[in-house]
């Protein structure tokens, strides 16, 4: 039975509904959502949906396409789990008061400068540097992208940094849209939510060409020895 896709199902929104079908499924889901709202321009909060999808799937194509990021995952529920205990046992408050009794001296100390017994100290210190080695910025995780959608990327990082900069400039306009802010559609860019979207679809066609061009390159290979 011959499948028939609405009217805004262009040949390159094909050949990316193709890929995420091969290598993302879910966010395939996200993508052709977001679509057919930009068509129902009547869909109230479209604005942030799709800017939720977008997100969604700039956020999360680094880990599927590239695979998780090697290294741990830090456990914050446990270093938390640990500050609080020794937070309570050195008799510090919960309420953000100031503590009367904080080192061995019997000063009480100004709201600007508050001493920790060291035990605590150590452990924030500790789960601020775990952190930041957890980390990853958004450049870090396009260029994970990137390198594993096309091992080409690596030649030459003068090529991949337009793309990267191109990729990150194109989806944080709907990153900064993706959680209510007290506003409606028509306060947040609604009248120009379709360009925006059609410039993050040109961005990801542009970052999976690759793709396209091995998927070519196999029909060729199968109709040749099919012939």
């Amino acid at each position: 039975m011959e499948v028939r896709y609405p009217d805004f199902w262009t040949p390159l929104r094909m050949d990316l509904r193709l890929w995420f079908e091969s290598n993302a499924p879910s966010l395939g889901e996200f993508y052709e959502g977001a679509l057919r709202m930009i068509f129902s321009e009547a869909f109230p909060g479209r604005v942030r949906f799709v800017a939720h999808a977008v997100r969604e799937i700039r956020n999360r194509l680094p880990d599927i396409i590239a695979g998780p990021k090697a290294g741990w995952r830090l456990d914050y529920k446990s270093c938390l789990d640990d500050i609080g205990n020794l937070w309570k046992r050195h008799g510090l408050p919960f309420d953000g008061s100031t503590p009367t009794r904080v080192s061995e001296g019997d000063a009480l100390p100004s709201n600007d400068d508050i001493p920790l017994p060291y035990p605590v100290f150590q452990k924030v210190a500790n789960l601020v540097r775990d952190h930041e080695r957890a980390r990853e910025t958004r450049s870090e995780a396009a260029r994970r992208l990137f390198l594993a959608i096309d091992q080409n990327n690596c030649v030459s990082e003068a090529t991949l940094r337009p793309r990267i900069d191109n990729w990150l400039k194109t989806t944080e306009w709907f990153v900064e849209r993706a959680h209510e802010r007290g506003q409606k559609d028509a306060e947040m860019g609604g009248d120009e939510l379709k360009d925006r979207f059609e410039s993050f679809e040109w961005a990801l066609s542009a970052m999976v060409r690759e793709f396209f061009k091995t998927v070519e390159a196999l029909d060729e290979i199968l109709e040749q020895t099919n012939s």
